[in-house]
């Protein structure tokens, strides 16, 4: 059986605006998941939010570039710089996220999202932050 590594999460009010993608379902020989990775191969911001309503909304890609297909899998972005207060995804029947220190983590849906050999999914956020702005970087 594959164990999930959490990813190690550091916490730094200094930083100003973005996410940054990161890995995903990886287990202890860095193999991934039933053999297979999941990671966050695009992050696109899709609206901004202003001074009154602090939600950035972003289209992230989660891809699976094995061979075979993903059921248990996660994959996570990294908030680079600003105050996020929460993470919700639009599309919670495809996925789901949760917000903890700098890492966003999206998991399966509430149907249990299965990600096909070399497919892939696009998972909408919305974050919302107390920072001034926050700004995305990409993989």
């Amino acid at each position: 059986m594959k164990n999930y590594e959490k990813p190690i999460v550091l916490s730094n009010e200094d930083i100003a605006e973005g996410i940054y993608a990161a890995s995903g379902a990886v287990d202890s020989s860095g193999a991934g998941a039933s053999g297979s990775t999941a990671s966050v191969s695009k992050v696109t911001l899709s609206s901004s939010g202003n001074e009154y309503y602090k939600v950035n909304t972003y289209e992230v890609t989660v891809k699976n570039s094995g061979s075979e297909d993903l059921t248990g899998w996660a994959a996570s972005v990294t908030v680079t710089s600003g105050t996020v207060t929460a993470v919700t995804s639009y599309n919670t029947w495809l996925a789901t996220a949760e917000y903890a220190g700098s890492v966003i983590t999206i998991r399966p849906g509430n149907g249990g999202t299965i990600i096909g050999a070399g497919q892939e999914i696009s998972v909408t956020l919305a974050v919302s932050y107390s920072s001034d702005a926050v700004a995305v970087e990409g993989v």
